[in-house]
């Protein structure tokens, strides 16, 4: 899947018939669990564990599904770090879905990621064209400065490989791109945040911590639900399936 997108994504532009005709195999869905009038969709960020395989992160699928809800887990570049072009990627796969079983474009778009993909649902939501009407946060990457200039990990060298398919100035991409930079050009939607107070990946302190209060100092809606036996990620399904719930209601107008 992986060597698919690095063909498709080489220009500007997009091969939207090869990804409509292979669009299973750019994708996971819970489409044939559907049985009613598609009211919404979820898309699910993975975070830079997928170093090789984004895997098939489909559990709270069938509880969407339950909900009418349309569950989409793209396959994107394991590195990507939610860049331009995959903002565009996902945009064209959110678009091939809604041709594929005639959804109307203003259908509302919640986000759920972890790590990697919490920094990602941040940038999906301010970037790209579709409705995003609430976001749900699993120990988001918030600090991009703090990353990469103090702890020097496989986040550095990941995403300056993403960057550079962007900018020829890494330091300004560092701190324009740093979610707790782009607080003021954020939708002012609902936020969730789930914490594990043991994370050691991404230490609360230094991501959510930060970001929480700059958020609501600037307005935001934000919730919060701190998880004190979790570490990076690791919330458990039980406590997932209640960020699920959160965003389903918030999506379809119930909470």
């Amino acid at each position: 899947m992986q060597c698919f997108l690095y063909v498709l994504l080489l220009g500007d532009m997009m091969d939207k018939a090869f990804l409509s005709a292979h669009f299973e195999q750019f994708c996971y869905t819970n489409i044939e669990l559907i049985h009613g009038e598609i009211r919404g969709v979820i898309l699910y960020f993975n975070g830079l564990g997928h170093i090789v395989n984004p895997g098939p992160d489909m559990i709270d699928a069938p509880a969407a599904a339950e909900h009418n809800i349309l569950y989409i887990t793209p396959c994107y570049n394991p590195w990507s770090w939610m860049n331009k072009k995959t903002v565009a990627f996902i945009d064209m796969l959110v678009e091939i879905a809604m041709d594929k079983w005639n959804l109307p474009s203003d259908l509302p778009i919640g986000l759920y990621g972890g790590s990697m993909g919490g920094y990602s649902a941040f940038h999906y939501a301010k970037k790209s064209k579709y409705h995003v009407v609430a976001v749900d946060l699993n120990c988001p990457c918030c600090n991009m400065e703090y990353e990469v200039y103090c702890n020097k990990s496989s986040i550095l060298r990941t995403y300056y490989e993403s960057a550079m398919q962007d900018c020829d100035d890494f330091s300004a991409y560092v701190r324009d791109n740093s979610p707790i930079n782009m607080v003021g050009s954020l939708p002012k939607i609902p936020y969730r945040f789930a914490v594990g107070l043991l994370d050691k990946a991404l230490a609360p302190s230094q991501h959510s911590f930060k970001m929480i209060p700059l958020m609501r100092d600037a307005g935001f809606d934000v919730a919060v639900q701190e998880y004190p036996e979790a570490g990076h990620c690791n919330i458990g399904a039980a406590a997932r399936a209640a960020e699920h719930k959160w965003l389903m209601e918030k999506m379809l107008g119930q909470g």
